[in-house]
């Protein structure tokens, strides 16, 4: 019986340990996003939402901007841009762009295991047909760390949002997320490169 019950108490004791090692492997599987990672992600997603929010406005929509001030000569100082970039529509876009966050899933690409973060619906309602080239990575937060990364980085860069946003550009991920802030890695853009012209 003494016997027995020696034997009970080493297998338990095995079967505990061996789950304590499963647990804290699989606890290192899904830290995959530390903070530096998820804050580049987010504002790289963050620079697509605003994009999406901006091109969502008909283009030849447009509003006065200006002083109502009268000048020396009789005129006024006011022009027509388009309101997709004016002032007044960017606040709007800043103050309510984090709540498409909670659109958002942490996830690995299946190819490279690399950590990123997915819509999971596209902006026209359908389903994200880059689901497939993804794992989702469970969040014990629920993705709500999402969306509070994201208005962190808002109340950080509000004002170079809105200057952003107010003009056209390239690279604007690249602009805000590497140059302006540092949240991302720099990266280096290369020009495209212009043969010289050469007679056949």
């Amino acid at each position: 019986m003494k016997i027995y019950l020696l034997v009970a108490s080493v297998l338990l004791l095995l079967s505990l340990a061996e789950g304590k090692k499963k647990k804290s492997a699989s606890s290192k599987k899904v830290n995959l996003f530390d903070s530096k990672s998820l804050n580049c992600l987010v504002c790289k997603a963050l620079v697509e939402e605003m994009d999406a929010a901006v091109n969502k406005v008909d283009p030849t929509k447009k509003v006065e901007v200006g002083t109502f001030r009268i000048n020396g000569d009789g005129t006024q100082s006011r022009k027509l841009i388009p309101f997709a970039r004016s002032q007044e529509h960017l606040t709007e876009v800043v103050d309510n762009v984090c709540k498409g966050f909670e659109d958002y899933a942490q996830a690995k690409h299946k190819s490279n295991g690399e950590p990123t973060i997915i819509r999971l619906m596209t902006h026209q309602g359908n389903m994200n047909p880059m689901m497939g080239q993804v794992d989702i990575v469970p969040d014990e937060d629920l993705n709500t760390k999402l969306k509070f990364y994201c208005e962190n980085i808002v109340e950080d860069l509000e004002d170079t949002l809105l200057e952003l946003f107010a003009k056209e550009t390239e690279n604007m991920d690249i602009e805000l997320c590497s140059k302006r802030s540092k949240y991302c890695e720099p990266i280096v853009i290369q020009d495209d490169y212009e043969f010289e012209k050469e007679e056949l």
